[in-house]
């Protein structure tokens, strides 16, 4: 074998396995995803959202790894809702690259630069005390979290 179809070989390879990751990353990051400009959608879609139940939706921005209810100054502050009420949460970052997650009704935004958006949409079908939080890096584990509360 010369040097030259060696050389060529882990080229193909290497080529081959960059568009494997390529594909492999693009696949979950926008496979349940509808993206438009800066705004990105996520909504939760093996939940039936159309049940008639309360809607309430909650602003939520985040900014150094706190997170801030539109119309409240408390950091990480408690979200109460009644169980069985429809849940939109829209997300944004004002500082840093951050999304919003609970995991017990599956719900996560997409991780966002600031001035970008993401939303997520679920039934609190369970009565409970639930943390939220951000899941990048350690963001968590520096304190960004918070309860949601559903009576």
């Amino acid at each position: 074998m010369n040097k030259g179809s060696i050389i060529g070989g882990v080229i193909a390879i290497v080529l081959i396995l960059g568009i494997g990751f390529f594909l492999f990353n693009n696949y979950f990051n926008n496979s349940t995803n509808v993206t438009t400009g800066n705004s990105v959608d996520n909504s939760n879609s093996n939940v039936n959202l159309d049940t008639g139940s309360n809607s309430k939706t909650f602003t939520v921005s985040s900014s150094y790894l706190r997170f801030y209810l539109k119309g409240s100054e408390a950091e990480n502050p408690e979200i109460k809702v009644k169980q069985g009420d429809k849940i939109k949460i829209e997300f944004s970052s004002d500082e840093g690259f951050h999304d919003f997650v609970i995991d017990e009704f599956n719900a996560k935004t997409n991780r966002v630069n600031p001035g970008e958006t993401s939303s997520v949409e679920f039934i609190a079908d369970k009565k409970g005390t639930f943390e939220y939080y951000c899941s990048v890096g350690q963001h968590r584990a520096n304190g960004m979290f918070g309860k949601f509360i559903v009576e």
